[in-house]
């Protein structure tokens, strides 16, 4: 039987019914296999990379600021796609010295932050001054932050100067030689010599000190004398002393006066140690500077320039290690491309002391033993012979001003 041909108009009719019974069929297959959250239709595939979990980078962001140039890195969150609902499953800080800082609020905030979702505008509410803000098209984290969310990055007044780069034993020695002679008119001749040794032996944080001098060496009245004979450990901002030493040696135990001459015997322990070295080089009072974006910031006395400094965005503490010392105001001034922000003065304190310098932990130490007393005199007429005694004592210092 032949077959019959389709007229035109039939033939066009029955194609658009197939195309419009197909079409059904095809947005519904495309809707299970894409996703849209917050406004981005997310395909399958990568629907599936976030029910897994991904590590995006976090940025500091200040409110109202429209250049996102400024925008600092200062950690990384792990995000994952729970359902239908994104979440922040913990977020991980990396800040440094350079960087901005957030405040203490915001960082518990941060660091307690866990399986918390994104809103329909994939926004994280913490404080009313910060907020988590999601770009799933540029896959990153925003902290938008007003400046009352902003930490202040302070100067570290101390610093400690860590484990022993050297492993092996060492080890230094001094001496000081000296030889004279005395000839006298009548034919008759003196000669005496001394000889002073200073060893100084070094395994990691552990020292062993010995000093002494040896007299009239080669002659009859030859005679030596140990002034020290200590073992010393220093690390970490605490120090433990043990050995021999005699008094014109004691000062390195602590200050010591109306003493008499003599050795001691005995042990100290304190935080008066050289492990850890303070700063006394900067203002006593921070001078705080608030960048918006990046920039300079100009320290000025009576018109004259003092010090340029460049800072990323947020507070930073300005160096005033080479400012002069004295109690006088500056003016500040934030510049930010080329343009002067804001202008305001501080007053800087800096004190000329030697020792810790303010804002040093409580310093202490403790320290005893036995006490081999020489022979003495009172008032030049009155003579005592050796005797031995135990001494023990202890050392509080605290600075007490306080800057103005």
């Amino acid at each position: 039987m032949p077959f019959r041909r389709i007229p035109t108009g039939l033939n066009t009719l029955l194609v658009c019914g197939m195309v419009l019974s197909l079409t059904p069929y095809s947005l519904s297959l495309a809707a299970g296999r894409a996703q849209q959250i917050g406004g981005v239709i997310i395909p399958h595939a990568f629907s599936l990379a976030l029910q897994d979990g991904m590590s995006i980078p976090l940025f500091i962001h200040l409110e109202g600021s429209h250049d996102t140039r400024n925008d600092q890195r200062i950690g990384t969150a792990f995000i994952w796609l729970d359902g239908g609902t994104l979440r922040v499953r913990r977020i991980t800080l990396e800040e440094n010295d350079d960087s901005a800082r957030v405040s203490d609020a915001t960082r518990e905030q941060l660091t307690q932050l866990a399986d918390r979702a994104f809103n329909e505008v994939l926004a994280i509410p913490l404080t009313g001054a910060a907020q988590l803000h999601l770009s799933l098209r540029q896959l990153l984290l925003q902290l938008v932050v007003k400046r009352e969310a902003l930490g202040t990055v302070l100067r570290s007044r101390s610093e400690d100067i860590g484990q022993s780069s050297v492993n092996t034993l060492s080890s230094n020695l001094g001496y000081n030689l000296g030889v004279y002679s005395n000839q006298m008119r009548s034919g008759g001749n003196n000669t005496s010599s001394f000889l002073s040794l200073n060893s100084v032996s070094a395994l990691r944080e552990h020292h062993m000190m010995i000093d002494g001098s040896l007299y009239g060496i080669g002659s009859s009245h030859q005679d030596n004398e140990l002034y020290k004979a200590m073992y010393e450990r220093d690390f970490a901002g605490h120090r433990f002393a043990a050995g021999m030493l005699d008094t014109w040696n004691l000062q390195s135990l602590g200050p010591m006066t109306a003493i008499s001459a003599g050795k001691i015997y005995g042990a100290s322990w304190g935080n008066h140690a050289s492990s850890t070295v303070f700063d006394n080089s900067q203002s006593a009072t921070p001078v705080v500077a608030f960048l918006p974006a990046a920039g300079e910031v100009h320290l000025m006395r009576d018109g004259r320039l003092l010090s340029v400094q460049n800072f990323a965005m947020g507070n930073h503490e300005v160096d005033t290690r080479g400012l002069p010392y004295g109690i006088y105001d500056i003016e500040v001034e934030i510049i930010v491309n080329g343009r002067i922000v804001s202008r305001h003065t501080q007053r800087v304190n800096k004190l000329f002391s030697q020792g810790r310098g303010f804002g040093a932990p409580l310093a202490w130490q403790v320290w005893g033993g036995h006490f081999n007393m020489d022979r003495w005199s009172e008032r030049g007429k009155k003579r005592f012979s050796k005797k031995d005694s135990w001494l023990a004592g202890w050392r509080v210092g605290i600075r007490l001003a306080r800057p103005l």
